[in-house]
């Protein structure tokens, strides 16, 4: 690991890593993860996925991939493809 990398270090889920880098704070992280997974929809989503990323049993710096696969596992979601439509079960 670079020594920048571990010296810059932010404490807690206060910004996910995109590379050694590039960060989203946690916000932004939210923000993105609900566009990217379709969720909009979602009564209370933001709250939840707070709540969710509490129990996150993961120290810093923690990487966006880990996170998203994560949640994913944890609350059951999948990224969607911005070109394809959701399609319904037959």
């Amino acid at each position: 690991m670079r020594d920048d990398f571990a010296i810059k270090q932010v404490t807690g889920l206060e910004c996910i890593h995109l590379s050694t880098t590039e960060r989203f704070q946690l916000d932004c992280f939210i923000g993105h993860y609900i566009k990217t997974r379709n969720l909009r929809d979602v009564p209370d989503i933001d709250r939840i996925l707070r709540a969710t990323l509490e129990s996150y049993p993961c120290h810093p710096p923690v990487m966006v991939n880990e996170l998203n696969a994560w949640i994913d596992k944890t609350l059951g979601y999948r990224a969607s493809h911005p070109d394809f439509t959701q399609l319904e079960d037959l």
